[in-house]
């Protein structure tokens, strides 16, 4: 019983640090203080923003190839059909990286964080992609969003290199099956004669 208590009081103290740490200003090297829980609810919000645009991406993607498969009078061979198909995912999951940066670069700049949209997109291009220049530095109080946007490029690349590998080992295995199938024609033919 006696080591509960222990255990209770040590979380207690635990929680009441990290809300205190969350809630009140942080004082820096600068004495300016920071508020860590308004960028971090934030930045969080917006990574579940920025996964509806990728999820639904993908899943337009998913919609259109099932389409594009299912047509047997495609204007395009079987190959050709996979290497449009594959040509086609990947501008499309890009275009989707471009249009979430482009999200976060127009926070960065309703939040007064940059004064113009193109500086605002530079950087956030390079937090989504990780690079860390560091040419841009944003202010305290904001910088914890280019950590988590850093953090959300990664979970989107991940999940469109996912999402590339999925469809890709799809087609290839749809073309061997079409191939397959135009084998045992052939020689189903050839019978015939």
């Amino acid at each position: 019983m006696e080591r509960f208590w222990v255990l209770s009081i040590a979380s207690l103290d635990w929680t009441k640090f990290f809300f205190q740490t969350m809630l009140n200003p942080i004082d820096d090297l600068n004495g300016l203080g920071r508020v860590m829980l308004i960028p971090l609810i934030m930045g969080c919000s917006i990574v579940f923003v920025t996964m509806g645009i990728q999820i639904a991406v993908v899943i337009n993607l998913i919609h259109y190839l099932q389409k594009m498969i299912a047509n047997p009078e495609s204007r395009f061979g079987y190959k050709g059909r996979t290497t449009y198909a594959i040509s086609s995912v990947m501008t499309l999951l890009f275009i989707g990286h471009v249009f979430q940066v482009a999200v976060w670069a127009f926070v960065f700049v309703q939040i007064d964080e940059f004064s113009d949209y193109t500086t605002a997109f530079y950087h956030s291009m390079v937090n989504f992609a990780s690079l860390g220049y560091g040419d841009i530095v944003m202010s305290e109080q904001w910088r914890l969003l280019g950590a988590v946007e850093a953090s959300a490029g990664v979970l989107m690349f991940g999940l469109s290199a996912g999402v590339m590998l999925s469809i890709m080992s799809f087609l290839l295995a749809h073309d061997a099956r079409l191939d397959g199938f135009r084998d045992e024609i052939k020689k189903h033919d050839g019978k015939k004669a």
